[in-house]
């Protein structure tokens, strides 16, 4: 290590500023960076969902639509509020990107005159609002769609062209424009408008990724950064671990740029994983350096004793954390690969730089600069903690078992949910939006349930038209979420009820019938109105559209799994599901499960390499304990709270799992080097003397840094941030208090004592 330290204090200016250039000409690409919120993201390229879908959109046009809502106290039949939509229906349609609006005012209204049929815009103008307020509130195909049952709310739907709207470029500027617009009107008429709907959802996730990216990620920096200065009060106390910190993500966030990575709301906290691991690598040897220049070493030689004791054990973190989540860099996921790529080369970018460029910095220390001791902890005097655990090391293990047999009760109650809406929060313009038209006026939440009639004019055949209605009537019943149904069942219903008043049955009994009507339909729509959105070009397969609370993604899959199962098992048609809601359901789902195997296969890894190292089985089980409880003890009371794992609890998993394991690795290796010499009361004293200090500061930095995402608008942050913080604290206190006991048991039993 002598030889090493020589190299690079002769070469350390030189170091510092290739190192530097480096990172500076990388960097330069971050110019590039981009965001994306895009569905097609979360899963693999031979994904039959997604196959499934984009089928769907070509036959049908996709269902990229927002959903513009509002309130009138007084009723939206006056001439104020009518005004108001007319206005709107005009100036959405012309919005670039847009490919029609459907309101109250446009909507096509079947009547007859005479012998003739009559479709025309429901309103054109406020003349006679008392009557078309009778006809609207008794109209099943207005109301829970585009009014409320008492008249007092209405909804727009805006329309994206086919293939503009799965481009959340398009989705962003189209929402832009529509808030502008809105902000106008709501100057204008005082109304307060709500925006919903999937595209609102994407751009969101987008918007949210970015605004996360570029004031939080700022702040938790500035955070590390005051409080490295609050603690060493030291230059070189910010300096040497900030440098690793910020070179280490600098150079990764730039090679996921280089590689053609877009940053989205999973993989925008990569930072934040590469802080963690880069600042535990880091503290380690600063505050080692600190020790042994204040035990009166020069300052090369402090380095070089620094770097003897923490070489092994922050190149073994390093080690295992780089091969554990290289598993996830295997995923078929784009996010998950790139997260485990990146924290791949984040664990060993950060080992690289800690042991060339921080200490290289450390030797541009003149020996006549004072080093100030810790200012916020210094534990490096302890003496007589170890005869404390030892004392009451049973007691202690006891109390940990109560609280891990109380915590994994808890986990009869957890359940992996989530919800695409449920992301936001409530004061997001999505999340608002969605909620107020769920409690105003219908299901915000839209399934598109494509039925197969069998065969070509299938959809005309009156018995399949009569099963579409007890499907519906049988869903509702099964699932009071659903709040509204509208296919082209329901115009055909109208026409004979219009043409045929006096007939015994809602539906046509014969085909051609069924056929006349929906020709006369056709024909009688105006341009851009058209029935190819609702029917293939065959006619054989019919799209039906249903409005649906919001609810977890269980239920949903759940809900889409018996849609499917009672055409199979009732008829002799067939149904799938599509629609972007129904994406966002698999994708939450499968994107869940993935991580949760991913991070298993993580640990596995992490215990195969710590038995290869120690050698030991018993050792293997202290060294893993304190590692998955506090997962154990965090998950329980999510459990016993009713709080569902979602992404950000999944990931943050991944983060306790590196932090936890790197501070026990720390610990055992200074454990093993003390026990060979040291009775076992003094070797827990030497660790904690040790790396007590670095694993305190570590965790409350950390804690502090990640409690700033606590703030964000995206909800699997706010938990990953409340799962995080409290899961690093809960491993810190395993890892100081119980970890020293059950090794205090272990080696009682074992007479492993050692006497000086």
């Amino acid at each position: 290590m002598q030889r090493y330290t020589d190299f690079l204090d002769r070469n350390k200016y030189r170091l510092i500023g290739v190192v530097t250039v480096i990172t500076l000409l990388l960097s330069l690409s971050l110019k590039h960076i981009a965001y994306e919120g895009n569905y097609r993201i979360w899963f693999d390229v031979d994904s039959k969902i997604i196959t499934s879908y984009d089928t769907f959109r070509d036959t049908f046009g996709g269902d990229d639509t927002f959903v513009v809502a509002f309130e009138d106290k007084e009723g939206i039949f006056h001439p104020k509020a009518v005004e108001t939509i007319l206005n709107l229906t005009s100036v959405f349609a012309k919005i670039k990107g847009v490919q029609k609006v459907n309101s109250l005012t446009n909507y096509q209204y079947i009547s007859s005159e005479e012998d003739d049929i009559v479709i025309e815009d429901f309103m054109e103008d406020t003349v006679d609002l008392p009557s078309k307020r009778a006809l609207a509130l008794h109209d099943p195909l207005i109301v829970n769609h585009l009014i409320s049952q008492g008249g007092k709310t209405t909804l727009i739907s805006v329309k994206l062209s086919t293939f503009q709207g799965s481009d959340e470029a398009v989705n962003i500027a189209v929402m832009k424009k529509l808030q502008q617009i809105l902000k106008q009107i709501q100057k204008e008429t005082g109304y307060h408008f709500y925006l919903s709907g999937v595209p609102a959802i994407t751009a969101s996730l987008v918007t949210v990724s970015q605004h996360d990216a570029m004031l939080l990620m700022p702040l938790a920096v500035m955070i590390v950064v005051v409080m490295l200065w609050l603690i060493f009060r030291d230059v070189m106390g910010v300096i040497v671990p900030s440098s690793v910190i910020v070179f280490t993500f600098l150079i990764v966030l730039s090679m996921q740029m280089l590689l053609g990575y877009k940053l989205n709301n999973f993989t925008v906290n990569i930072p934040s994983f590469i802080s963690a691991i880069a600042i535990a690598d880091a503290m380690h040897l600063f505050l080692a350096w600190v020790y042994y220049r204040q035990k009166g070493l020069k300052n090369k030689e402090a380095v070089t004793v620094a770097l003897q004791k923490n070489f092994l054990p922050i190149a073994m973190t390093s080690f295992t954390t780089a091969t554990g989540f290289a598993t996830l860099g295997l995923s078929t996921i784009e996010p998950i690969a790139t997260l485990g790529i990146a924290i791949t080369s984040g664990a060993l970018i950060a080992f690289v730089l800690s042991v060339t460029l921080a200490p290289a910095i450390l030797l541009t220390r003149k020996e006549s600069h004072a080093v100030r001791p810790v200012q916020f902890l210094d534990l490096s005097k302890l003496t007589g903690y170890g005869a404390f655990i030892k004392r009451h090391d049973r007691m202690i293990i006891l109390f940990f078992m109560g609280l891990f047999l109380f915590a994994g009760y808890g986990l009869r109650h957890l359940k992996v949910d989530s919800n695409s809406i449920k992301y936001f929060s409530p004061d997001t313009t999505v999340r608002s939006g969605s909620d107020f038209i769920e409690s105003h006026i219908t299901g915000p939440m839209v399934y598109e349930v494509v039925l197969d009639s069998g065969k070509k004019e299938g959809v005309k055949d009156p018995e399949f038209l009569n099963q579409i209605g007890r499907f519906e009537k049988a869903l509702k019943e099964r699932y009071p979420v659903v709040r509204f149904s509208i296919s082209l069942k329901d115009i055909i219903s109208r026409m004979q009820k219009v043409l045929n008043p006096d007939a015994d049955t809602t539906l046509p009994k014969e085909k051609n019938l069924v056929a006349q009507y929906l020709l006369l339909y056709a024909m009688s729509l105006p341009q851009g109105m058209e029935i190819n959105d609702q029917v293939d070009t065959h006619e054989r397969y019919l799209r039906l559209t249903l409005n649906s609370n919001v609810q977890d993604t269980s239920k949903d899959l759940e809900m889409i799994a018996w849609i499917k199962q009672w055409w199979q098992t009732y008829t002799p048609y067939r149904a799938d599901v599509q629609g972007q809601t129904a994406i966002f359901a698999y994708m939450q789902s499968s994107v869940t499960d993935t991580l949760i195997v991913s991070i298993a296969s993580t640990l596995f890894i992490v215990m195969l390499a710590m038995f290869l190292i120690y050698r030991n089985l018993k050792m293997l089980l202290l060294f893993i304990f304190p590692n998955v409880a506090p997962l154990v003890l965090v998950v329980g009371a999510m459990g016993y709270l009713k709080i569902h794992i979602d992404i950000g609890v999944a990931i943050s998993v991944a983060v306790i799992l590196g932090i936890a394991v790197d501070d026990t690795i720390h610990f055992f290796s200074k454990f093993f080097d003390a026990i060979k010499v040291k009775p076992f009361e003094e070797s827990i004293d030497y660790v904690i003397s040790h790396s007590g200090n670095a694993m305190i500061l570590t965790t409350l930095i950390l804690s502090l840094t990640f409690a700033v995402f606590g703030v964000s608008s995206f909800i699997p942050n706010v938990n990953f941030a409340i799962v995080t913080v409290t899961a690093l604290n809960i491993a810190l206190l395993l890892d100081l208090v119980l970890l020293p006991a059950l090794l205090s048991l272990f080696y009682s039993r074992e007479k492993h004592y050692c006497t000086n």
